[in-house]
Formats: structure tokens, C-alpha cells, sequence
């Protein structure tokens, strides 16, 4: 009914037995109250009536739609929903959005390995109680009996009893071991299982990785197949141990990022569910626990050479050092005697300081094989010959740094991708693991380091404009002349003169137009990442003779790129013919059909056809960076450039009258000609 200043409230009442019936006792009741409102309407205004009637009926449908739909929501509601089954939680150490790109080997696909979800349960019998909700996973195990309930006090967020790991890998056990009800993986009847030895010899060998196995925790065998409370915990704290082993095969100990901002590169994505998985359903537990390390051919070759080397580590003797001080020749008498006797492995009693004969002998030959004077006299080059020779090199720590760089690679680098080696100043084209182009690069100075990431190749710029970083635009452009350069305001419009305070804040830039001068050259190969850097053409190609090429700013200047241009896009249409032809126009950007996957990697151990590790210069410092971290200790400065300050000069004030009067030139006596003097008339003084 109408209810005056309140508007229309409909009587109607749901009665839960007929839908329709309910929808139509709505509507006819909000239909009554839209006609009383129009006799009103006709009585009072009668000028108006046509149009409020036309209003009126538009009002009609209207409420009696929203009058159906409110009583079907509230026929809906009271009829006995079932509310939605409890989710099993997540791992929240990993990004749900972005799953493993690159297969497990000898494991199950991470999608195939996750835990199903419950399904849908049907709605209860009109009149019947709802379905009961699942049980959170803590509940579940502590229903599950004495090892549930034990396994529920380690997986607890509190409690002195708790396993002690992150939260994340608790939270993917509780959900692992809910899913299992509470049942063991690794246990039968008491006793660890074989496939539970397979698993800790796998995994206490996990130095053989490039990996620390003090890490991982490796549970002893429960004393008694009547105590829960000990089953409980060595059956966790083995799954524990071969999740963080897992965890760390496949994406390294250490943030990449944190070792330097220059380093954008990301392992994939770790699913922590699905390995434990691939685990819970293995046959041969070992071969999927050495899956999670990194394929690539590279890193298994190092991974054998870090074998062999500490092998060969251990079956060198560690000779005493020879201590500094005169020289020492044959027929002397010095306390160093018996620590040189030893060291060539001679007989002498520890109190015979007598340099004889036999050992001198044994020094010459080593002089010899050293390449040194043999002369038999212990001086300062020999001295330091054999303290070197004492100590051999270990190039485990080296192996291990490059090993952890590699987990940061993708598992899958792509049919076609480019690989820049870094350290190598080299450039490859790899076309199903072969290289099919190879080329000389220049790359970021010491300073201005070349960024490690990943990305792909989604455009090539034909006469580019160089946009010159405010960094260069302040060291280098700031005090010089800006001959050859625009300047271009915050709108892009180029203007005549320059704010440098606007530059540094980004408000104005300098920019170079294309051209034979451009410092891109001809043309630049674009990939998304947030150091803005690119591949490019450059206008200094005498750089390339040069052994050592670290001289850039940070991009990576490739020596013929047009060639490269062929190998890379030419099955897309962009030869270097084509591209060629469009050099000496106006910028042009081309779009990739197909991105190509460009990785800039910073290897400086690799394993050659020989099987020989062949190692380069550390020109950015990151071995000592990684060896630092991965060993706990603080991390060795990193060489960076700072912007230098503008310095502008202060005006200098007005000079007084004295200062002037004191600055006027001294009256010049009259200058007397000598025969000569028409010469200096005419050239100049030449006193310079």
C-alpha cells in the first residue's frame, strides 16, 4: 500500500512451497501501489496524465522484476544451501600466478602433482541437515590417531614442540600429511623404508651439487615402532629434508637480487606441493630428487668436475709453510732446514739445521722444473714457489658460484634463444642446443655493469634516436658542448636550451638523432626488462679489436649486426638485406611476429670440449659476491659510478672604485722598433 513520504512496501510473503506463486504475489502487490500513485496523478493534474501514465507503467515492470528477482534469492536462501567445502591451503611461499615454466625431470608435472580438490558435494534432501564443512588439516591429523595428532603438535604455527622450518614449508606439509591422514611416507612398521635410505644417501650427497648438506636435517631411525610421538617426527623432518633439498636444487641458496641490484635474473617459480608430489609417488626417489637440479649441459659437466676436484683435494699432501727470512745456501745452519727437509720429503733428524748436500740437490731440481735459477740457494722467488706449490689451487669455490648462477637460469631456455656470455664479451644463437651464430660483443664497464636477466626479443629499431641516460647526460654532456644533441622537454617537443637540474630530475632530456654519428649505429634490438638496456649496431667498430671489452655504459654493442639481424629474424621476414635498406630514414620500429628469448649470463667457468674447466676474469666481482654469500660472510663493495655534481659558478660582485683604480694598466713607456719588430707586427709574439 501507499504509504505517505515512505513510499510502496510490498506485502507479499515468501512461503518457501512455490516460487512462481510467491513472484506473483510480489508483483501484484507492487503493481496496485504504481496504480494508486497514477489515480492520484489523473485526479490531481489532469494536464499530465498521458505522460504519467507512460511513467507509471515503466515504473510497474520495473518493480515487478526486482520484486521476482528479491523472491527467487530469498526462495534460494531458504532452501537448505550447502556451504562450499574448506580449501586445502597453499603454499604460501610461492606465487600461485606464476607456476614452473620448465619440467621436473623424472617427476610428475607440477599441475598432474597437486592436490585435487573435494568434489562438489550434492545438496542435501529438501528438510535434511546441511553437509558438514571439511575439517581444517590440523583437525584432520589429530583425528587421524597418535602419529596424526603427533605429526599436528610439529606442523602447529605454535608450540615448543614444532618442527623447526619456514612457514611456508610447514603450511605444505600440514597440507601433504592432512591429505595422507596422517599416514607415514617414509616409515613402515617402525622402520624407515628403502626408499626412505635412497632418500637420505641422495640427500647427504648434496655437496656433490654444489649444495651445503649440513642444511638438511636427516632424521635417525625411531627407537621404538610403539612411540608416536618419535615416528611423527622422523617421518616430517624427512619429508622436511628432502623439500628444502629440493627447494634449493632447483632455484639456488641465495636471492639472486640480493647479491647485486645489476642482477635481474629469476629461477622458475618452486612448487613446493607438487614435489612433495612427485616424491610421495616416486619408484626410484633418487632419480627425482636429482631432477630438481638444473639439466642444462653446462651444469652437469661442473657438477662432475666439482667431484673430481675435491676428490683430487683430498689425496694432495699439505706441506708446511717455509717461513721468510736470509737466503739460505748450502752449508748453512737456519732453524728452516728440517720444515725444507720435509718438504722434499728427505730424512733429518729435527734438531739438524745443516743445509747439505741432498737437499740441495732437491732444491735445484725444483728450481729447475719451476724454471727458476738453479742455483740451490733459497731466495726469495724460490721461497715463494714452494709456498705456492704447498697450497694447490682450489677452484671448488669457483665451480660451486657458477653452479648457484645456473639454478637462477630458466629450466627451458627455448628452441631458439641468444645467449650472451658475458665474461666471454662473446654473442650465440642457439638453435635446438646448437649454436648456429656466434659474434663479438662489447659489454657494460666495471662501473656500469651489464645487467644479468632473462627476457626475449620482441623488436628491432632501424635508424634509432639515442635517449642518453642521465647518468652519461650529467658525467659526460653537462660540462661539454651538446653539438650533435637535442633537447626534448617532458611533452617530447625539442627546445633550444637546457636545464640541467630538469634533466637529473627527469623533467627534460638529451637525445641524439639518427644518423652515421648515433652511438646506436644503424639499429638496436629492444627486450623487455627495467635496466633499460638493448643490443646494438655502434658507430666505434675499431672497439672490437680489443681483447678486453668491457667499455660500455651497460647495453651490449654487437659487432655486425645485420649479420646478427639474419640469424635471428630472418626466418621472420627482417634479414639484414631488408634492413639495410631502410637505414638513412626516420626511426622505424618492427615488431617480432615470434619474441626470442635473450639471456645476458655472467659464467666465468665453463667446461670446454676437452672436458678441461676453462675459467675468465671476474671483471664485475660477482664470484667473490656469491662465494661471500653463499659462505655467510658480509658481501665485497661493488664498484659503482656516482652522478657528479653540476658546479656552477657564483657571480662575482661589482668591483669597487678602489679595485677599479687598482686594476687600471700602468702607463706603457713608448715602444722603440728594432729591426725585427715589423716581423712580430705581422705574426704575432712568438715568446710561446
Amino acid at each position: 500500500m501507499w504509504r505517505g513520504g515512505h513510499g510502496w512496501r510490498p506485502t507479499g510473503r515468501v512461503t518457501g512451497s512455490c516460487r512462481s506463486k510467491c513472484c506473483i504475489e510480489q508483483s501484484l502487490t507492487a503493481s496496485s501501489g504504481a496504480y494508486e500513485v497514477m489515480a492520484m496523478m489523473n485526479s490531481a493534474l489532469p494536464g499530465l496524465a498521458a505522460r504519467l501514465r507512460r511513467q507509471a507503467s515503466v515504473l510497474v515492470i520495473g518493480l515487478a522484476l526486482a520484486a521476482s528477482a528479491s523472491a527467487a534469492r530469498a526462495t534460494s536462501d531458504s532452501e537448505g544451501a550447502v556451504p562450499a567445502p574448506e580449501s586445502a591451503p597453499h603454499d604460501i611461499g610461492v606465487d600461485a600466478a606464476s607456476q614452473p615454466t620448465g619440467a621436473i625431470d623424472a617427476a610428475p608435472k607440477p599441475e598432474e602433482a597437486q592436490p585435487t580438490a573435494a568434489p562438489a558435494e550434492t545438496p542435501a534432501p529438501e528438510g535434511s541437515a546441511s553437509a558438514v564443512p571439511a575439517m581444517p588439516p590440523l583437525d584432520t591429523l589429530r583425528a587421524a590417531g597418535p602419529v596424526g595428532a603427533s605429526m599436528a603438535d610439529l606442523l602447529a604455527e605454535t608450540g615448543a614442540g614444532r618442527l623447526k622450518a619456514p612457514a611456508p614449508d610447514r603450511a605444505v606439509l600440514l597440507a601433504f600429511y592432512a591429505g595422507r591422514e596422517g599416514r607415514p611416507v617414509w616409515i613402515e612398521d617402525g622402520r624407515f623404508t628403502p626408499k626412505a635410505d635412497a632418500a637420505k644417501t641422495r640427500i647427504a650427497a648434496a655437496g656433490d651439487d654444489g649444495l651445503d648438506a649440513g642444511r638438511y636435517r636427516l632424521p635417525d631411525q625411531p627407537a621404538s615402532s610403539e612411540d608416536a610421538v618419535a615416528t611423527a617426527r622422523a617421518d616430517v623432518e624427512l619429508s622436511a629434508a628432502a623439500l628444502a633439498y629440493a627447494r634449493e636444487a632447483w632455484g639456488g641458496r641465495l636471492t639472486p637480487g640480493s647479491v647485486s641490484p645489476s642482477i635481474s635474473s629469476r629461477p622458475d617459480a618452486f612448487d613446493a606441493a607438487a614435489a612433495l608430489g612427485s616424491l610421495d609417488g616416486a619408484t626410484d626417489v633418487a632419480a627425482v630428487l636429482d631432477g630438481f637440479n638444473p639439466q642444462h649441459p653446462q651444469f652437469q659437466a661442473l657438477r662432475k668436475l666439482l667431484v673430481e676436484a675435491r676428490a683430487s683435494r683430498a689425496d694432495v699432501t699439505v706441506h708446511p709453510t717455509i717461513p721468510g727470512g736470509k737466503l739460505l745456501t748450502p752449508g748453512d745452519d737456519d732453524p728452516r732446514v728440517p720444515a725444507l727437509r720435509k718438504r722434499f720429503g728427505l730424512s733429518g733428524a729435527e734438531n739438524d739445521y745443516y743445509y747439505d748436500s741432498a737437499l740441495a740437490d732437491a732444491v735445484t731440481d725444483f728450481q729447475k722444473a719451476q724454471k727458476l735459477g738453479a742455483s740451490g740457494i733459497v731466495n726469495r722467488q724460490t721461497l715463494k714457489a714452494l709456498n705456492f706449490a704447498t697450497k694447490p689451487k682450489d677452484e671448488t669455490a669457483l665451480i660451486e658460484a657458477n653452479m648457484e648462477r645456473w639454478r637462477w637460469m630458466p629450466r627451458e631456455l627455448g628452441a631458439k634463444h641468444v645467449f650472451v656470455d658475458l665474461p666471454a664479451f662473446e654473442l650465440h644463437i642457439f638453435q635446438d642446443g646448437r649454436s648456429i651464430y656466434d659474434t663479438r660483443v662489447i659489454i657494460g664497464k666495471a662501473t656500469n655493469q651489464t645487467p644479468l636477466l632473462s627476457s626475449a626479443i620482441n623488436q628491432i629499431v632501424v635508424n634509432p634516436y639515442w635517449n642518453v641516460p642521465v647518468s652519461i647526460a650529467i658525467k659526460e654532456l653537462a660540462q661539454g658542448s651538446l653539438r650533435g644533441y637535442e633537447v626534448v622537454d617532458s611533452r617530447g617537443r625539442v627546445v633550444e636550451s637546457v636545464d640541467w637540474e630538469a634533466v637529473r630530475a627527469g623533467k627534460m632530456r638529451i637525445r641524439q638523432a639518427p644518423g652515421e654519428r648515433n652511438a646506436l649505429g644503424h639499429i638496436k634490438f629492444l627486450f623487455p626488462n627495467s635496466h633499460a638496456v638493448y643490443l646494438h649496431d655502434t658507430s666505434s667498430r675499431s672497439l672490437f679489436a680489443k681483447s678486453d671489452r668491457a667499455m660500455s655504459h651497460g647495453c651490449v654493442r654487437v659487432d655486425k649486426p645485420l649479420e646478427f639481424a639474419d640469424a635471428l629474424s630472418g626466418d621472420q621476414g627482417y634479414n639484414g638485406d631488408k634492413l639495410q635498406k631502410m637505414i638513412g630514414g626516420k626511426e622505424r620500429g618492427l615488431g617480432l611476429g615470434t619474441a626470442i628469448p635473450v639471456y645476458l649470463t655472467y659464467f666465468t667457468a665453463k667446461v670446454g670440449d676437452d672436458g678441461r674447466l676453462e675459467t675468465r676474469k671476474d671483471i664485475y666481482g660477482l664470484d667473490e659476491r656469491v662465494s661471500a654469500a653463499l659462505r655467510g660472510e658480509p658481501l665485497p663493495p661493488i664498484k659503482v659510478e656516482s652522478l657528479p655534481q653540476i658546479v656552477r659558478a657564483k657571480p662575482k660582485p661589482a668591483p669597487t672604485e678602489a679595485q677599479t683604480a687598482s686594476a687600471a694598466p700602468a702607463p706603457q713607456a713608448p715602444r722603440r722598433d728594432g729591426p725585427g719588430a715589423w716581423l712580430a707586427r705581422l705574426f704575432g709574439d712568438s715568446r710561446y
